[in-house]
């Protein structure tokens, strides 16, 4: 790391560091034109994942054509489909605003057409044409009966003929008075017909003039209104078809309020509405859909009762998420989708049919709107996996799999930038600045969360914590800048917060309430080392192993798993031994013994291989009756031809040993065995680190079993070997004399 006195002195770094791989994946993500190349992101949480996402994104350059606006209407030949139509960005409102316009003033222009003296007098024309041919044939009629002996009389429904003179009827014969009235009821009939004809030729007429009016006054109001929107095919479309639903009702549109709301629909005029779905005022280039459930992201129908009955339109269209990002970037989280199994599938179906629908329950069904968008999902590694296995489609539609590391190269450069990380930190949140010494010290404390002397942690999250909490102590302080003891408090502080577990054991073991040896030699019994995990905390803590061996053919009895309380990777590792054992001491006689595994005082259970070299170590110290320094404790795996493999939680199992062994008294020889190939993860603290220095504790470095047992026994293995031999050959003749 370059040398500076403080980070005010360093240039600002807001990028990504250390993740050169997810740069490239997200580059070609969001520069391929395809809708199968949708981005899935891979990391940690506070892996600046999310951030580096939307600042990506925001890099590129939004194609303004992509950008619409959208607006539904309604359908005139099926009102249970709204039509949606697509504008450019920020012509849906003006079109809104147009139709309202449209309408408001068609409303008073037809109003007053048909408020003018020539309507008037024309309708009035019209009507007394009726009831002049009305009278003439009903006057000729009366005529006609008058002559014949009867007159005309109107009842509620109809027109009969009744004698004039009732002496008519008894001076006529019977069948010439049914006759003569009969031939005038008929007559009435034919006139009536006349009449209804009349009525319905007048009433056409009417129609025809309002049409006509209404023809001269609609038409050129919309023929300007097309010839704006002459370029959009669906709006010339659905402006032909409201010209014909205005002509068909020309007549609410003069009839005052009171004689609308009694006589015909109330809502009628809100058909002329248009919905401004998706404007250029709540589009986002991106969007992050925190709760994806079906409405949010999909959009949905809104419902009101009226009568008892559910009730909806057009107007009542609201969109989602997905549609206000269409023509940008939707950015959701895996989990929070995968809880909504209806949104997931409903995602891959827009995917595959690159249309957005939305559910109207049977109510409506809108069009749908063409996808254009490309989706980033965020996640963890594992969810990826769960998902590539589990839904055979995913790979289909997010090709693109940006991974974030956890861990980046300690390198000068890389070091570099996250002093520019730091730096830009301090000014963002208006923080006092760090000394050189003060970044050495949070950089030290990023080897250690990863544990590996040569990479740094990419968990940004976890590193501005000690920043922030620095920033707290050297303002209590008064202090000019962060300096290096206040990062220390920071982290001694954080840890002391949350290791009381941790201070619970120690307490176990100091008060002898857990047997923990680490002086002497015993046979058949080794520390080991094992890390536990409370939340965020974790931290390692010997164990004691012993194992004890007899004369039997059930070979390793593991009595964690006899109990249930081993996982697979330690019933792996015990079963290993039994491999080990079979190639170096039952080449010449079958294997016999019983021994037996356990981890006392254990009532958590016990997963992992780690103690694998530990119970091996035992289990040859139990064969050869030799004993085992309890001042060393073990860590490590192996395999069946002896050889001692890496394992994790290093820096923590041996600063777990070197508390204990300081709470219960350095003797200056105490240490631990690790594998040789664990030496780069081991990143101890501060005082470990100058205990070893000063030769108060140790750190054994092995490759081979051999290796560890002359350690921990001051014996050579071909003499432990032997003596195992021994043991071995009087079991296998106990067990040939049994059988």
């Amino acid at each position: 790391m370059k040398k500076f006195s403080n980070t005010s002195e360093v240039e600002p770094n807001d990028g990504i560091i250390g993740q050169e791989r997810a740069v490239r994946a997200m580059t070609l993500g969001l520069k391929m034109n395809n809708p199968a190349y949708n981005i899935y992101v891979s990391g940690n949480c506070g892996s600046g994942r999310i951030t580096y996402t939307v600042k990506a994104i925001k890099s590129q350059q939004i194609d303004e054509n992509r950008i619409k606006d959208w607006c539904y209407v309604y359908n005139f030949k099926n009102p249970r489909c709204p039509i949606a139509v697509d504008f450019p960005a920020g012509k849906g409102k003006e079109f809104k605003d147009d139709m309202r316009h449209l309408i408001d003033d068609l409303t008073d222009k037809i109003s007053d057409a048909f408020e003018n003296e020539e309507y008037e007098l024309t309708k009035n024309r019209l009507l007394q044409t009726y009831e002049i041919e009305k009278e003439k044939l009903l006057k000729s009629v009366k005529q006609y009966g008058k002559e014949r002996g009867f007159k005309l009389k109107s009842s509620s429904s109809s027109f009969i003929f009744v004698p004039i003179d009732d002496k008519y009827e008894e001076e006529t014969s019977a069948e010439e008075f049914y006759k003569t009235k009969t031939e005038l009821e008929e007559m009435v009939i034919q006139v009536l017909y006349k009449l209804k004809e009349l009525e319905e030729r007048i009433k056409q007429a009417v129609v025809d003039t309002e049409s006509q009016i209404g023809r001269m006054v609609v038409l050129p109001y919309l023929k300007e209104f097309k010839d704006k929107y002459i370029d959009n095919e669906k709006v010339v479309e659905y402006l032909n078809d409201l010209q014909d639903d205005i002509l068909e009702y020309i007549y609410l549109f003069y009839l005052d309020e009171e004689d609308l709301k009694e006589k015909y629909d109330k809502n009628h005029f809100s058909k002329y509405e248009v919905n401004l779905f998706v404007s250029k005022e709540n589009f986002s280039p991106i969007i992050i859909e925190n709760n994806p459930k079906p409405s949010n992201l999909f959009g949905k129908a809104e419902y009101e009762y009226q009568n008892g009955n559910l009730k909806t339109d057009f107007n009542k269209i609201i969109p989602g998420s997905i549609h206000k990002a269409n023509g940008g970037y939707l950015i959701l989280y895996a989990d929070q989708i995968l809880r909504y199994s209806n949104s997931w599938e409903i995602l891959k179906q827009t995917m595959k049919s690159g249309q957005i629908e939305i559910e109207g329950q049977g109510f409506i069904t809108p069009t749908p709107i063409p996808l254009d968008l490309k989706i980033i999902l965020i996640g963890s590694h594992y969810l990826y996996n769960l998902i590539y296995y589990y839904d055979p489609e995913f790979m289909k539609y997010f090709k693109v799999f940006v991974d974030f590391d956890d861990e980046m190269d300690k390198t000068e450069e890389n070091e570099d930038a996250l002093s520019g990380f730091i730096s830009y930190q301090c000014r963002k949140n208006n923080y006092k600045h760090l000394t050189y010494e003060a970044v050495k010290k949070v950089i030290d404390q990023s080897m250690k969360m990863v544990e590996d002397k040569n990479k740094l942690s990419t968990n940004f999250n976890k590193i501005m914590e000690i920043i922030n909490e620095g920033n707290l102590y050297a303002c209590m302080d008064n202090s000019e800048y962060i300096e290096e003891n206040h990062i220390e408090k920071a982290i001694y502080e954080k840890k002391r917060r949350i290791n009381k577990i941790e201070e619970k054991i120690d307490e176990s073991y100091n008060r002898e309430n857990t047997l923990i040896e680490i002086k002497g030699k015993q046979v058949g019994v080794i520390n080991g080392l094992s890390v536990l995990s409370t939340g965020e905390h974790s931290f390692g803590k010997p164990s004691r192993i012993t194992v004890t061996t007899a004369c039997g053919s059930r070979g390793i009895v593991n009595i964690e798993r006899e109990v249930k309380m081993s996982g697979s990777i330690h019933n792996k590792g015990v079963l290993i031994l039994e491999g080990y054992l079979a190639e170096n001491f039952a080449q010449e006689f079958p294997l016999s013994l019983n021994a037996y595994i356990c981890f006392e005082q254990n009532y958590g259970g016990v997963d992992g291989d780690s103690a694998s070299s530990a119970e091996l170590y035992a289990l040859l110290s139990s064969l050869s009756d030799v004993g085992i320094k309890q001042n060393i404790a073990v860590t490590g795996s192996i395999n069946q031809k002896g050889q001692v493999q890496v394992v994790g939680g290093i820096t923590k199992k041996v600063e777990g040993f070197y508390y204990c062994c300081k709470n219960k008294g350095l003797t200056g020889d105490q240490g631990v065995i690790i594998p040789a190939n664990n030496e780069d993860n081991l990143v101890l603290c501060d005082e470990v680190e100058e205990a070893i220095r000063n030769k108060k504790f140790y750190i054994y470095k092995v490759n081979k079993v051999e290796e560890a047992m002359e350690i921990l026994t001051d014996e050579k293995f071909d003499t432990i070997k032997k003596l195992s031999m021994e043991k071995l050959t009087k079991y296998s003749k106990f067990k040939s004399k049994e059988i």
